[in-house]
């Protein structure tokens, strides 16, 4: 998914939640999947000092998400960050490899925030939940690829190493290979709408492809968070 796309959806998603936490309420609408470009309005300080691994932060549809989630989720971004880091590393030179190195940084940083994490615990979720509503299934051997090629690329790094070494070993080996297929079918359901774009635009360049499947995917992520009963907890 195109970055410009997960940037709208991301920035949207923010401000309810935001909202959510000054109103101390529900919501039932929202929006956002999630490269990392930094948004303002999602930089409200959230204290965590308090918080513990059982307390909730969200409830999608009846299920409950707590704080050990949402850390997951924190984990998984900045291991892939340190993997981008590394690739980068391996292929960047000069002022374009410094540029880059500052702006990994900060993306470490940018995901030391409450909501950025909680906005992308929700998005992956509640896309998995589509998924299912549609019936789209998980190909078990794609899945174990994209986890065989995860791992290998974190037995290279030695910083994405780190990070999960530091983290419970038993949360993160239980709720990897849910989070790899939650993954393989949100990018599925793009992916299908990709190809739906093709057919109605067979002249159409890659550029407007990747457009217009951006904004089909928005629209259909807006829907589907609109139909969720999604209650996010006040820290």
């Amino acid at each position: 998914m195109k970055n410009m796309c997960k940037e709208r959806l991301f920035t949207t998603l923010l401000i309810l939640i935001v909202c959510s936490f000054l109103a101390g309420c529900q919501i039932n609408a929202a929006s956002n999947p999630s490269e990392e470009k930094k948004s303002d309005t999602g930089n409200e300080d959230v204290s965590m000092e308090k918080l513990t691994n059982e307390d909730k932060v969200v409830t999608i549809n009846g299920m409950v998400y707590t704080y050990a989630d949402l850390k997951f989720f924190e984990l998984m971004s900045k291991v892939e960050i340190e993997l981008n880091r590394l690739q980068g590393q391996q292929s960047l030179t000069g002022k374009e490899l410094e540029d880059k190195l500052k702006y990994w940084d900060e993306q470490i940083k940018y995901h030391d925030n409450y909501n950025v994490n909680l906005s992308k615990l929700i998005e992956q979720n509640s896309m998995y939940l589509l998924a299912e509503e549609k019936g789209l299934k998980v190909d078990e051997q794609v899945l174990q690829k994209k986890i065989d090629d995860f791992t290998q690329k974190v037995d290279q790094a030695e910083l994405a190493k780190k990070l999960i070494e530091a983290s419970s070993s038993d949360q993160y080996n239980t709720q990897l290979n849910t989070y790899f297929k939650q993954r393989v079918l949100t990018e599925e359901i793009y992916n299908i709408l990709k190809e739906d774009v093709k057919k109605e635009n067979p002249d159409a360049a890659e550029q407007e492809i990747s457009y217009l499947t951006d904004k089909k995917y928005e629209e259909l992520y807006m829907s589907q968070m609109e139909s969720l009963n999604l209650t996010i907890e006040t820290p």
